[in-house]
Parts: C-alpha cells; sequence; structure tokens
C-alpha cells in the first residue's frame, strides 16, 4: 500500500485494516504495550501514531492488534510524532529490509 487513504473513524479504518488482512501497530507507551526493542513486526502491517502529548485515543489503542512502546529515559513521556515514526520504521525495516 504506498499511498494516502482517508478514514472518517476509527471504526472505519479498523474494518479497513482488518478486510485487508493488515495488523495495525499501535505506537504508544501504554499500560500492557510491548518494548519496542522485543517486538516482532509483521512483514506486512500498520504503523498507528497518535499526537505528541495525549498519545492515542481509546478508540485507536482499541483497534489495534499489537501496542508497542518505544523505549525512553528520563521525565519525557511522549515523543514528536515525526520522531517516533523514523524509530518505528528503522526497527521495521531491521526486521525486514534486504540490502544488496
Amino acid at each position: 500500500y504506498q499511498h494516502v487513504m482517508y478514514h472518517p473513524d476509527v471504526a472505519s479504518f479498523a474494518t479497513w485494516a482488518a478486510d485487508a488482512s493488515l495488523p495495525v501497530i499501535a505506537i504508544d507507551n501504554v499500560p500492557g504495550s510491548v518494548i519496542i526493542e522485543t517486538f516482532e513486526f509483521a512483514p506486512a502491517c500498520i504503523l498507528l501514531f497518535g499526537q505528541e502529548g495525549p498519545g492515542l485515543s481509546d478508540a485507536a489503542i482499541a483497534c489495534a492488534t499489537s501496542i508497542v512502546e518505544i523505549s525512553q529515559f528520563g521525565s519525557t513521556r511522549s515523543l514528536n510524532a515525526s520522531a517516533a515514526a523514523a524509530v518505528a520504521m528503522h526497527c521495521w525495516v531491521t526486521q525486514h529490509a534486504t540490502f544488496g
């Protein structure tokens, strides 16, 4: 999937992802999340990010197949969404990309 799709709400997004057999991986540091260094990403998946500070909505968390947190040290609870996306996509790349 190499294009942008609009979904008017979380429910329609979740239905689309399920119909496409794409697991939704929520990136947020909430109770029950798995540390990113230990998580095995599916070769085809959706990475779902919330806004800095509040993170993902309860509805977005509920639609996720897995919840993964980015390891952080110190007092900061959140990362800028673009920084979080870069970290998560790099983790996916290290597991699935082939080089050369």
